[in-house]
């Protein structure tokens, strides 16, 4: 028997053999957990009270609008991928400008520039933990030598946040430099040279020639990292856990913390949940983004 396409059944077949072990592993660890968190996200679930559910409606989620150190979680989360996104986007842009000719230096110059990117972030976190230190750590050294009044930088609630930040940035520009090297070097020959025979200067071409030829590029990468920084949790909690206070404290701490500390299980999943929509939304809207530049 063979398909109007001309696929043989039992090659059909062996196919899906095939992708069953990874539709599987694909069920278990993801597809299975979010639809049962769904599920207890509209129960009364906490483990320091009773172990025995109790069904309330959509009362987790309408707490969560209540609540306010989630608001504010969310808020600060909100922040941080704002501010870190847009500064990783102008950095990387500019290094990926400076990096996408060719020549043996600069191929040397892209292989330590990625080194920040393939460390473990639980390592990054230590490292830069370390170096944040008020007594011993090498920023404040450096400081002190410019007479500059030490910090506590991630003990002082007016810039915990700014030094989580500043971290992040320093480890994933490089992947932003990667994804626009990348794109870079695809570009034709032809635009700019015609560019430059109509007397473009080097800012004329950047606005007009490059971005517009590398915006699918630059949405996927941001689209890439805004869910990379709203997720992060690895290298805060060896940092932070959150603190000083709650200053640090981004969303999927919280939700960890909600559910692994406390052990709100239905609350932390109706947070969960709302994440996920509110993620959803947001790769949606760059999405669309692409597919119109892509239609332009």
């Amino acid at each position: 028997m063979v398909f109007k396409k001309g696929i043989p059944l039992g090659d059909k077949i062996t196919g899906y053999l095939f992708l069953l072990p990874t539709i599987g592993i694909l069920f278990f660890t993801s597809l299975y957990p979010l639809g049962y968190a769904f599920v207890l996200s509209f129960f009364n679930l906490d483990y320091t009270k009773s172990k025995e559910m109790s069904f309330i409606g959509f009362q987790n989620y309408i707490m969560a609008f209540k609540d306010k150190a989630f608001l504010y979680s969310l808020s600060i989360t909100i922040i941080f991928v704002i501010i870190t996104v847009a500064i990783q986007f102008i950095l990387g842009l500019a290094i990926a400008l400076l990096l996408a000719r060719e020549g043996k230096r600069l191929r040397i110059a892209r292989s330590i520039i990625l080194i920040p990117m393939v460390m473990t972030p639980v390592v990054v976190g230590v490292l830069w933990r370390m170096l944040y230190n008020p007594d011993y750590g090498l920023i404040n050294y450096f400081l002190s030598l410019l007479h500059i009044p030490i910090q506590n930088w991630l003990g002082d609630p007016n810039i915990a946040l700014i030094s989580v930040m500043i971290t992040d940035i320093w480890e994933w520009t490089p992947f932003v430099v990667l994804c626009f090297i990348a794109a870079l070097t695809s570009l034709p020959r032809e635009a700019y040279e015609a560019a430059m025979i109509d007397g473009a200067n080097t800012f004329q071409i950047l606005r007009y020639v490059t971005l517009p030829l590398i915006k699918a590029a630059i949405i996927v990468t941001l689209l890439m990292r805004a869910i990379d920084g709203f997720k992060i949790i690895d290298s805060l909690f060896v940092m932070t856990y959150g603190g000083p206070g709650d200053r640090t404290k981004l969303l999927s701490l919280f939700i960890y913390e909600r559910g692994m500390k406390y052990f709100q299980i239905g609350y932390a999943s109706a947070i969960s949940w709302l994440f996920m929509i509110f993620m959803f939304i947001i790769t949606f809207y760059l999405i669309r983004q692409r597919q119109k530049s892509e239609q332009l």
